[in-house]
């Protein structure tokens, strides 16, 4: 289902815009569904990514944390030292 949607934009962009869209073969429309879509599956990957690491640090208390140790360990780690 779509659904209508009013822009305010300059002149000069959509000017440039039409003949982007010309050239592609889309609609401005079409162009910006898909840049909408880009960056809105971007940020949700992000925010899964996020979630899914999020309970890694879970069993140690803030204050046992120490950044730079964890980061040393994990490279001595992956790299077989």
């Amino acid at each position: 289902m779509t659904t209508k949607l009013t822009l305010s934009i300059d002149e000069k962009t959509i000017e440039r815009a039409k003949i982007i869209s010309s050239k592609q073969g889309k609609s401005i429309s079409k162009m910006v569904e898909e840049y909408l879509n880009s960056i809105t599956e971007k940020s949700e990957k992000k925010v899964s990514a996020v979630a899914s690491l999020s309970g890694l640090l879970k069993d140690k208390a803030p204050a046992d944390l120490n950044w730079k140790y964890l980061k040393s360990d994990y490279l001595k780690k992956k790299h077989g030292i």
